[in-house]
């Protein structure tokens, strides 16, 4: 709708109410009504205000889904994998056209499953939610720390929801990953046949080698944006994640992946998309 017909509706009651005024008592009636069609007319041009965060990891890779597939992006983070979407929320992924080999568990890693690439824990681990659980919390007995915090703290479920942080994946690669940092693996054993992610260890422990290229890229503004927004310990030098950063920029679908999220959730990636 213009500025301009905006602008019309908007004025148009003032106008109508000084004619009601002067308009003997038998006519207000006819004059209320009026101002009530055109006030909801207001209403109904006037645009909607943008969509809140998600309130649930559910929601979120709902809501996921629905914009990688709205801008053609159907494909998992770390193999590169094509994948079709079949439920609310997941898919099957296209093993062959990728040439990923499942390591030990075929049906898991034939499906899309959405990873936090900074885990959960990383932002939760140190909130009594996480530690004490029930004794701080009465509600979360019986719960784990993951589920005590999305129940009763409202930063670390914004954090864990958050769509700038999730990506599509194999279901087997994500489990696998887990929650173990990024690094350099030593050797090339790739036990996902074509796909070049590896699980390896090193002197701080576990660790998990993305592919080179453009996705570490995509995977460096995530963490920045995590450790930005919410102080999250993304667990990499940040000397290595900038480079990441700098060497990949992002492509077209990583920007308007990040642009449509800022509309709709109000939270707005600034290593993607700059500042407001």
């Amino acid at each position: 709708m213009s500025a301009v017909v905006a602008m019309t509706f908007v004025a148009e009651p003032a106008r109508v109410v000084k004619q009601a005024i002067a308009c003997p008592v038998k006519e207000h009636t006819v004059m209320l009504r009026s101002i009530t069609i055109t006030l909801l007319a207001v209403l109904i041009w006037m645009p909607t205000a943008a969509q809140e965060p998600p309130r649930t990891f559910q929601s979120a890779k709902k809501y996921l889904a629905d914009l990688h597939e709205s801008i053609g992006h159907l494909e998992t983070i770390y193999c590169g994998c094509p994948y079709e979407r079949t439920t609310g929320s997941g898919g099957n992924v296209d093993r062959e056209a990728c040439g990923l080999t499942a390591r030990k568990n075929d049906a898991r890693s034939d499906r899309v499953e959405w990873e936090h690439v900074v885990p959960a824990s990383w932002f939760g681990q140190t909130r009594a939610c996480w530690i004490l659980k029930e004794e701080a919390y009465p509600e979360c007995d019986g719960r784990s720390g993951r589920d005590c915090c999305q129940r009763v703290n409202a930063e670390f479920t914004l954090a864990h929801n958050d769509p700038n942080n999730l990506f599509p994946s194999s279901g087997e690669v994500n489990g696998d990953r887990s929650n173990y940092p990024y690094g350099e693996v030593l050797g090339e054993e790739r036990i996902y046949g074509a796909c070049d992610f590896e699980m390896g260890r090193a002197p701080v422990g576990k660790i998990a080698e993305p592919p080179s290229g453009p996705a570490r890229g995509t995977l460096a503004r995530a963490m920045l944006y995590m450790s930005s927004t919410y102080g999250a310990d993304i667990r990499l030098p940040l000397s290595i994640v900038w480079q990441w950063h700098i060497n990949h920029p992002a492509t077209a679908w990583e920007i308007e992946r990040a642009r449509r999220i800022a509309t709709d959730t109000g939270l707005r990636n600034r290593w993607i998309l700059g500042y407001e």
